[in-house]
């Protein structure tokens, strides 16, 4: 009997790591541009990541020292320690319990990716692979439908459950940095069809008439070059300085129609709202409005990642913030030999330069700002693991 229930263990254990997660995760990846409404998004990861990561760690509870050993992780439990401790002195209306489950998702994604790696080391490239190809006619039909009914001035959103062209370009962001850092990684028979794939997300990026996401792809070209320094460096250098030179020389509007669009303003407001309470913050959940008078509206994010972390909570969260970040990054260029970290260090250099210039909640359910933040670090996080366990087993 009781070999009976470890065989049905063992095999319920390798469904879940082998199989069903690594669906959730390509769900997870394109739901957004899929799906037909958010809820539907948030019920798939509770379904196909959380409570089967939940499961599967009861099953095998010694992953939980190894997410514990990873640098990243611990990071990130620090931050979120702390962020709940500061909704003691929060003026959010919220309750506990539901400002707690919004960290807990964000660890099940960690413990989600390192669970798939550990089982099966492949399905976690396989699934992040299989959800930037099936986003390509999905890209391809939006901009198609966008071109012929477009009105001047209409940017695009895309479909499924995308409702904003600022997020949407979070989403087509991703996928265009993981295109391009496949194509300077991969041999030269299929280089040229990842590049292909990232012009495709690149006109999508452009579509959404956003312009962070032109500076946030600017920033991965140069991790790219400098990570992967080769006669391709050399190739995506002159194409990226052509390339914006066409874009001034075509279409200048792009870089200079909407102005700084208030960010000073918001970013100054948040700032001296910062000096009242600088070191602790404001608490997790804190109301936040920032009013500009020219607009007669206000704001609930500075539009700045950093800002929003340091408004919560303070220099203390920022610097564990700033901490995390740092120490994935540290990761990836430790192991830049390895094409995986590579691919995953555009993604969070795509992510950081996305959030310079908008965002600035902490700690979300999922949405299109997982795509920027918590996805890139869970993947590193989880390839770390992976990567010490292998070196662990060859000594």
């Amino acid at each position: 009997m009781h070999t009976q229930i470890d065989s049905w263990t063992q095999r319920t254990y390798a469904f879940i790591c082998t199989w069903l997660l690594p669906l959730g995760f390509v769900v997870l990846l394109t739901g957004l541009a899929a799906l037909p409404e958010r809820s539907l998004y948030h019920k798939a990861f509770y379904a196909l990541i959380a409570a089967p990561t939940l499961i599967a760690l009861a099953f095998r509870p010694r992953i939980c020292l190894a997410l514990l050993r990873d640098p990243v992780t611990i990071a990130l439990l620090m931050f979120s320690t702390w962020a709940l401790i500061s909704i003691s002195w929060s003026d959010t209306e919220r309750s506990f319990g539901t400002l707690f489950k919004r960290p807990l998702y964000i660890l099940m994604l960690f413990a989600a990716c390192a669970l798939i790696a550990l089982q099966a080391n492949t399905r976690l490239a396989q699934s992040t692979l299989l959800a930037a190809v099936l986003m390509l006619p999905l890209t391809a039909y939006s901009l198609m439908m966008f071109m012929a009914n477009a009105t001047p001035g209409e940017r695009l959103i895309g479909y499924g459950a995308l409702d904003n062209p600022l997020l949407s370009s979070y989403v087509f962001g991703f996928f265009c940095a993981f295109w391009l850092a496949l194509s300077m990684t991969l041999n030269p028979r299929h280089s040229g069809l990842a590049l292909a794939a990232a012009l495709l997300m690149g006109l999508a990026l452009l579509a959404t008439g956003s312009r962070t996401p032109l500076a946030a792809t600017t920033l991965v070209c140069a991790w790219l070059i400098i990570a992967c320094w080769s006669k391709r460096s050399v190739w995506l250098l002159l194409c990226s300085v052509l390339g914006a030179l066409a874009l001034v020389m075509l279409h200048p509007e792009t870089l200079s129609e909407r102005g700084l669009s208030y960010r000073p303003e918001l970013w100054a407001q948040t700032l001296s709202m910062v000096a009242q309470q600088p070191w602790q913050g404001f608490g997790f959940g804190a109301h936040l409005a920032i009013f500009i008078a020219d607009l007669n509206t206000s704001f609930s994010e500075p539009h700045n990642f950093a800002l929003g972390v340091l408004y919560y909570t303070g220099i203390i969260g920022l610097a564990l913030w700033l901490a995390m970040h740092g120490l994935a990054l540290f990761q990836c260029w430790k192991h830049r030999s390895n094409y995986l970290f590579l691919v995953c260090g555009a993604l969070l250099v795509y992510g950081i330069g996305a959030g310079l210039t908008e965002g600035g909640g902490i700690l979300p359910r999922p949405k299109e700002h997982w795509l920027a933040t918590w996805i890139p670090l869970a993947l590193i996080a989880a390839l770390s693991i992976r990567t010490r366990q292998a070196q662990g087993i060859q000594r």
